[in-house]
């Protein structure tokens, strides 16, 4: 579908919205669930003084050190898919690219799944923690504020194509809706 432009239907726009939606659902349960893995991991080792292996240090830093920015790296991730979601609904370029997008998401989001159960199970215990600095502490609502604006923007492009749906049905289409075309001069 990336090579021919055809025209994108409703159909076509509805899956690939509720798709863009289902997958940032899925990278926020996985940044969840890794950043509790890795606050287990710490807790486990409480009160003993083990040398961590480096790949262990990395997926903390990344996971609990980098909580936020892996917040915000998925927020835009989706403002991007809904945006290409839009442009393919105004048959300004194919849909198909949404669906890479949301793929190319959760591919992503799979991996960090398995790096962190790699680390998890590793047989190893982390060191403990001094007083948290004010990133560990911003961490523990960036993912609950992220999840609510995520949820409003995906919302808010779904009723913003349904009105835009709605307004089209109501008119009918234009002379200038049947000169549309996908192919840019």
């Amino acid at each position: 579908m990336l090579g021919r432009l055809r025209r994108t239907t409703r159909t076509d726009v509805g899956l690939a919205l509720a798709f863009v939606g289902i997958v940032y659902l899925v990278w926020a349960l996985v940044a969840g669930l890794s950043r509790d893995i890795v606050q287990e991991m710490i807790k486990s080792a409480a009160g003993t003084d083990v040398l961590l292996p480096a790949p262990t240090r990395v997926v903390k830093v990344i996971f609990l050190r980098g909580a936020i920015v892996i917040d915000i790296v998925g927020l835009a991730w989706l403002a991007l898919s809904l945006y290409l979601v839009v442009r393919g609904s105004r048959q300004r370029a194919s849909i198909s690219w949404a669906w890479v997008s949301a793929v190319c998401q959760s591919l992503v989001s799979a991996v960090g799944a398995v790096l962190v159960g790699w680390a998890a199970y590793k047989p190893h215990v982390l060191p403990v923690e001094q007083a948290p600095s004010t990133w560990e502490q911003i961490r523990h609502i960036s993912l609950a504020v992220v999840l609510v604006v995520a949820v409003l923007l995906w919302v808010t492009a779904l009723v913003w194509l349904l009105i835009e749906r709605a307004r089209l049905d109501r008119r009918g289409p234009t002379l200038r809706d049947g000169l549309r075309t996908n192919i840019y001069q």
